[in-house]
């Protein structure tokens, strides 16, 4: 049985057992845990708001920590309504979703989470080609997330070029894994769940992923030196992504107001992941971690890798039959420039001055009557 085939059964097979949704009760999934900063905001607190603002006539209940969908089901189960809205992650499904993963592995042309996030966004939203997507596989995109920078933590000491050659490190799939082949690494393609585990049996050496993961999956009590070797962030997939029959049956007043919502926690997932980077890292620090910088045979490491990494994209992305690569590349790489010196021009600790940006830039543009109405 093929990948595709598998997913399907499992998603019919989960549809089975969860309870349907009524005409004012619908599913939200997410893998992550409740407490974690894409969860509790974007989908616990956005579910209370939602619900308040369309008088309880759009009800979210939250299902976390894959309780309902299992990471790699998340697409599957949306477009077949286990789930009204969920959160994906695109490495789960690269044949599905090719042009959202050969913009999803340009995460090293501009680190920046807030901006990335913003940037990847307004893609979903507007550009042709990501919504013929979107549409291909049965969903309506709401919104993107970003995390925040990956780091290498690690159960031995990374500082040079030399020190991460042969190392075993937890990848993220595409750009992340060419990475470390290309610095004499082994990538190793595992989800987050397992970081742990791989680094405490030892078949992992170090795990590259936002730091929060000190706390929200532990990595604390296995990790004692991180390298804050700037690897990219993770943005591909969506945040909110809706079931085409639900998202079709609710008023266009109500598709405002998840727009509008969307739009807060847009930003307010930005700045809430930071702050649980930084009460992570000080506690592992206390805790005895090591903390160091890149040293330059590293950093330069990365720098050549990005100019090299280019035509492997277009390469990928034409034998996963996207006819303009280059072309998605060009406008991709425009948006994040214009959301680099959009957000210079704001202050980013501020909830409701994101907001207002994200409404005014992006969801404000968009037709709530015919957005989604296939």
């Amino acid at each position: 049985m093929n990948t595709k085939s598998i997913l399907k059964s499992t998603a019919v097979a989960l549809a089975a057992l969860t309870t349907t949704a009524t005409a004012d009760s619908y599913n939200a999934n997410h893998f992550f845990a409740e407490r974690h900063s894409m969860v509790r905001g974007p989908y616990v607190e956005f579910a209370k708001k939602v619900a308040e603002e369309t008088n309880g006539e759009i009800e979210f209940t939250v299902f976390s920590a894959g309780s309902l969908l299992p990471p790699a089901s998340s697409l599957q189960g949306v477009r077949d309504g286990v789930a009204q809205v969920t959160y994906h992650a695109g490495t789960y499904t690269p044949s599905e979703l090719p042009i959202d993963n050969l913009i999803g592995n340009m995460a090293f042309y501009n680190t920046d989470p807030l901006v990335m996030a913003f940037a990847s966004t307004e893609f979903g939203l507007t550009n042709p080609a990501q919504l013929d997507e979107w549409k291909a596989n049965g969903v309506v995109y709401g919104g993107g997330y970003s995390t925040s920078r990956y780091f290498m933590q690690c159960n031995t000491p990374i500082r040079t070029l030399e020190d991460i050659k042969g190392k075993r490190l937890r990848m993220a799939g595409g750009a992340w894994s060419r990475f470390a082949e290309y610095v004499g690494a082994v990538p190793v393609s595992i989800p987050s769940s397992e970081m742990y585990t791989g680094l405490d049996a030892g078949s992992l050496d170090c795990a590259v992923a936002a730091a929060d993961a000190l706390d929200s999956f532990s990595l604390k009590d296995v990790v004692t030196d991180m390298n804050t070797l700037a690897i990219g962030n993770y943005y591909a997939g969506f945040e909110w992504g809706y079931n085409v029959p639900f998202w079709q049956s609710i008023s266009p007043e109500n598709r405002r107001v998840l727009f509008n919502q969307m739009a807060y926690y847009l930003g307010e997932h930005r700045i809430e992941f930071d702050k649980d980077v930084e009460k992570a890292v000080q506690s592992a620090k206390d805790d005895g971690m090591t903390v160091v910088d890149p040293d330059e045979t590293l950093k330069n490491a990365l720098a050549e890798f990005v100019v090299a990494d280019e035509a492997t994209l277009i390469s990928t992305a034409k034998e996963r039959g996207i006819e303009n690569p280059e072309e998605i590349l060009t406008s991709f790489k425009a948006l994040v420039d214009k959301w680099d010196g959009l957000l210079a021009e704001v202050d980013t600790k501020d909830v409701e001055a994101l907001a207002e940006l994200a409404r005014t830039e992006i969801y404000d543009k968009i037709d709530e009557t015919t957005y989604g109405v296939y």
